[in-house]
């Protein structure tokens, strides 16, 4: 049985995405400009959100081929959202949207928000948290 389907190479991920994403919300509360943090926020955000969206739709049983491209923004003084496309391993189109409230900066058991996954329009999973493993799940 390999790494990956013992749930070891998810659970990194997992943790490295949600790494990411407090980088990128302690990024967005220091001494930045407007015009910086939205810089430095987006591209930390947007990879960490990729990697847990990506992770998602893997256990959801929809491996993403390649990476997904994704699209984070401020919407808001404290809200980010984000939007992502790309394909599944099988050439199905997919796509990710979600929110969050930096004001949350306790990642230790994912990012809470609002998280929703499709493959072909049809919603494969929705969720409150990434990187949760099973919690947040609905």
């Amino acid at each position: 049985m390999s790494r990956h389907e013992k749930g070891v190479e998810p659970m990194r991920h997992g943790m490295a995405a949600t790494a990411v994403i407090a980088l990128a919300v302690g990024a967005v509360l220091s001494g930045c400009t407007a015009e910086q943090r939205q810089g430095l926020f987006g591209e930390i955000a947007a990879e960490g959100l990729r990697i847990a969206a990506e992770d998602a739709f893997a256990s959801a049983g929809f491996p993403i081929e390649g990476q997904l491209d994704c699209e984070v923004q401020e919407a808001g003084e404290s809200e980010v959202t984000a939007d992502c496309s790309g394909t599944t391993q099988q050439g199905a189109d997919v796509s990710f949207n979600g929110s969050f409230d930096t004001a949350d900066t306790d990642f230790t058991d994912g990012v809470q928000g609002t998280f929703t996954g499709k493959v072909n329009e049809t919603v494969v999973f929705s969720t409150d948290c990434l990187g949760c493993g099973s919690q947040g799940q609905g």
